[in-house]
């Protein structure tokens, strides 16, 4: 067998989820994005709460929160990874096969019908798109091993088909090069703590949260009287987002906490304060759709609005 075939069977044992993607906590999963990356610097014996600082930009778009997404910029700068664009031009199965061998994950946007872990959502039964990483395939026995979500996976036979089947139109693909080691803890730590000043000089100047709550005082009405599925999509592109990147912004103000460079442990909390009180606006708004009733979401999304405050208030106090 060619050794360009980076084998599954061969591959080191999957390590337990971060403890970033515990089952305890309130958003266990974030987007498949920014998971992937917790999982992909996992692997590698790094620490993804150094990278965290981005989510201090979050915004409201207007009809949605920002999809979060970590720099790459940063990612560079503290772990020495660089992500390249791949061209696939002689098909993604072959060069994914050639990055593996090369120690180089592959990120590729998928069709999430073929991934089994997503059993019980969409495997098998939606179309949806979402980005793994392949870490390793074998083509002969139609095997593929990837990250997605919280953790690590296998697939095969028709599933891997439908990965690697003929498309209309080639897919988007990059690849993670090593480019320079990564920084050691204390440097880590202090270059976090840089980056997290440059991210709070890019934060919205507004309330996003209240931004949120203008917008869905305008079309809470009609949005509730969709039907659930929507309430699905709906929930994942605001609720989820702002949510799991507040619990994540907590995460990585705490672990900067503990290094001594900053007091952060008030605005960690208040941090994942907003994250706890999102989730429980999450059930309201599941409510209102059961309910057909928007009326009472803007007065509950107060209390979020008010955390927010808090947070860039303690954190302003912290960074001075």
């Amino acid at each position: 067998m060619s050794a360009a075939l980076a084998l599954v069977h061969d591959a080191a044992p999957a390590p337990a989820s971060h403890p970033l993607h515990a089952q305890d906590r309130a958003w266990p999963e974030t987007n498949c994005y920014v998971d992937l990356w917790i999982e992909l610097l996992h692997g590698r014996g790094l620490e993804p709460e150094a990278m965290l600082g981005f989510t201090l930009r979050q915004d409201f778009e207007g009809d949605q929160f920002t999809f979060f997404k970590p720099s790459m910029a940063d990612i560079e700068a503290l772990y020495g990874l660089r992500l390249e664009e791949l061209a696939v031009y002689g098909g993604l199965e072959r060069h994914a096969a050639i990055q593996a061998t090369r120690g180089c994950p592959v990120l590729v946007e998928v069709d999430a019908i073929h991934l089994p872990d997503t059993a019980g959502t969409t495997y098998g039964r939606d179309h949806a798109k979402t980005t793994i990483a392949i870490l390793a395939l074998d083509a002969r026995r139609r095997t593929l091993d990837y990250l997605h979500n919280a953790g690590r996976f296998q697939l095969s036979g028709a599933d891997y088909d439908g990965i690697f089947g003929p498309t209309l139109l080639p897919p988007y693909a990059e690849f993670v090069k090593v480019v320079a080691p990564p920084l050691p803890p204390g440097a880590l730590r202090t270059a976090a703590r840089t980056m997290l000043n440059a991210h709070r000089a890019r934060a919205p100047k507004t309330n996003p949260v209240r931004a949120f709550r203008d917008a869905l005082a305008g079309t809470g009405e009609d949005l509730v009287r969709q039907p659930l599925s929507v309430f699905h999509s709906y929930a994942f592109n605001t609720t989820r987002q702002l949510g799991a990147n507040f619990e994540l912004l907590g995460s990585h103000l705490a672990w900067l906490d503990a290094s001594g460079l900053a007091e952060l442990g008030a605005t960690a909390e208040a941090a994942t304060r907003l994250a706890q009180e999102t989730k429980a606006f999450q059930f309201q708004l599941a409510r209102a759709f059961g309910r057909r009733n928007a009326a009472p979401l803007a007065a509950a999304l107060e209390r979020p609005a008010a955390s927010y405050d808090a947070v860039f208030a303690a954190l302003d106090r912290a960074l001075r």
